[in-house]
């Protein structure tokens, strides 16, 4: 079996990992120009991502993702405030689940890493066709083809193959989006940090439907296992910084705002984070211009069919069929649950238990039943960006965030939620 994989994110080197490991070849195609030429700040790693990543892995190659990830006290509990930073409420994180905590772009690099020539940079995938024999041709934009016997899109929102297939988008623009950035931990910087970060990330909102997520990214003071085990393969700890997420409606932002530079994205946050705390603001004003970027939110329906075409040779996964804002933090561990059911019923083929057509109906069938709940889960968030727009959501912001915040300090909490 050959399978080829448009797309070298999460799912798609899971994906590829897990064939390799199981005997089959596989060529992987991205358009960027290398593996560490991506964006993106920290993923979320759920147990169940983890557990694929254990099996999937060999068990050294598993210890440089823990090597690479923030230490277990880096992610406690998720915090909710409000824009003073004022708590409104926390949900611990159980102690014994395992979850990690990572930068994408050493998730990445470790993904690929001993994939050696089956990854091809600098592809931009075009078409494919398919043929009587049962096996399936991808062009590519410089002249290049590729015939497997699979085609897997795992080229992310936007994706030319889920879009193919489907005969339309797979997903629609959420209605918010986001400016992202990172700020680098000094002495001075990291005096600025609000204490309720100490257990882990919180996500803030405020007045005019204004959002932001926030965390402190430290492997450096410590991660999940040693570094200096991790001697197979080299663990890639990057170093500190508070990572910063605005949420805003669409309408909020200047017209064109991908056309601005970092330090023109770092003055919109301003100016819409305008009466938050000090702190935060000082922190997003010393963000690294470079890391700073606008990002448009999609979302696939979860109500509706996510892949609404006939099983046969080509599919897709993660977020080129269920695309999901970042809000939940759920889309990379979605994305290689993914690769772990596709691998699984693949391998049914290989042992001669099944066919191509049906292991991709068998898959598209089983992501079904947990991928439209992550992206149900990754939308509420966006519920309250958009309940407090406008005149009337500012005015009940106003009066009420600060009254749900006294009412956790006086240890009343908030019905149905745990307080810290």
């Amino acid at each position: 079996m050959k399978a080829l994989i448009i797309g070298a994110g999460m799912g798609g080197l899971t994906l590829a990992q897990a064939l390799r490991r199981d005997g089959a070849e596989v060529a992987v195609y991205d358009r960027d120009p290398a593996v560490e030429a991506t964006g993106g700040y920290r993923l979320h790693l759920d147990d169940r991502a983890c557990a694929v990543l254990r099996r999937r892995l060999a068990p050294a190659h598993y210890q440089a993702l823990l090597g690479s990830s923030a230490g277990r006290g880096a992610f406690r509990r998720f915090a909710i405030a409000d824009h003073r930073m004022r708590l409104l409420f926390a949900e611990p994180r159980d102690p014994g689940t395992e979850s990690l905590m990572v930068g994408r772009i050493p998730l990445r690099r470790l993904l690929a890493y001993g994939l050696g020539d089956a990854l091809r940079f600098g592809a931009e995938f075009t078409g494919h066709e398919t043929h009587p024999d049962g096996t399936v041709t991808a062009h590519f934009a410089d002249g290049r083809t590729d015939r497997g016997d699979l085609l897997v899109g795992a080229d992310g929102v936007g994706s030319r193959v889920a879009a193919a297939l489907a005969g339309r988008p797979t997903s629609a623009p959420a209605g918010v989006s986001g400016i992202a950035g990172r700020t680098p931990l000094d002495a001075r910087t990291r005096a600025l940090v609000p204490s309720l970060l100490a257990q882990g990330p919180a996500l803030a909102f405020g007045p005019g439907g204004i959002g932001m997520f926030i965390a402190v990214h430290d492997p450096a003071a410590g991660t999940v296992v040693d570094p200096a085990t991790c001697t197979e393969v080299p663990a890639v700890v990057e170093p500190p910084t508070f990572i910063w997420g605005l949420l805003a409606p669409d309408r909020a932002y200047p017209d064109r705002p991908r056309d601005l530079d970092g330090a023109g994205l770092i003055r919109v946050t301003e100016a819409l984070t305008e009466g938050w705390s000090g702190h935060v603001r000082a922190l997003v004003r010393a963000g690294d211009p470079a890391t700073v970027a606008h990002f448009r939110f999609h979302a696939a329906d979860p109500a509706a069919d996510l892949t609404p075409w006939p099983a046969g040779v080509v599919t897709a996964l993660g977020d080129a069929v269920h695309a999901m804002p970042p809000t939940g933090g759920m889309a990379a561990a979605t994305a290689i649950r993914d690769a772990d059911v596709l691998a699984d019923e693949l391998a049914r083929v290989r042992a001669g238990e099944s066919t191509i057509p049906m292991a991709v109906h068998r898959y598209q069938v089983r992501m079904a039943t947990y991928a439209a709940d992550a992206v149900r889960a990754s939308l509420q968030p966006l519920t309250w960006v958009n309940r407090l727009n406008g005149p009337v959501g500012t005015r009940v912001a106003r009066v009420t965030l600060p009254a749900l915040a006294a009412a956790t300090r006086l240890g009343r909490g908030i019905t149905g939620a745990r307080v810290a």
